[in-house]
């Protein structure tokens, strides 16, 4: 099955996300105690607290990203046609 392999892209961008949640928890636990903004707050320990859900998310990433490379190539292949 496709969702039981996890490719290279699925887990570059898992880490990326966990890297922006991550830091955004840290500033979104700043903005909360010395500014009172706290609308991040909740969201960014939500994800840190559900990192699969962050997976999932990778992986929608992932397969729109796939998705975009395969048009650009079926663009590049139809510009080089002789239709």
């Amino acid at each position: 099955m496709v969702d039981e392999f996890a490719g290279p892209r699925k887990i570059r961008y898992f880490l990326y996300l966990l890297l922006v949640v991550v830091f955004g928890a840290v500033i979104s636990t700043i903005l909360a105690d010395f500014y009172g903004i706290a609308f991040l707050e909740p969201i960014m320990w939500w994800f840190v607290e559900n990192p699969m859900a962050l997976f999932e998310l990778a992986g929608f990433f992932s397969i729109i990203a796939l998705i975009v490379i395969v048009g650009m190539k079926v663009l590049e292949l139809a510009d080089n046609s002789s239709f």
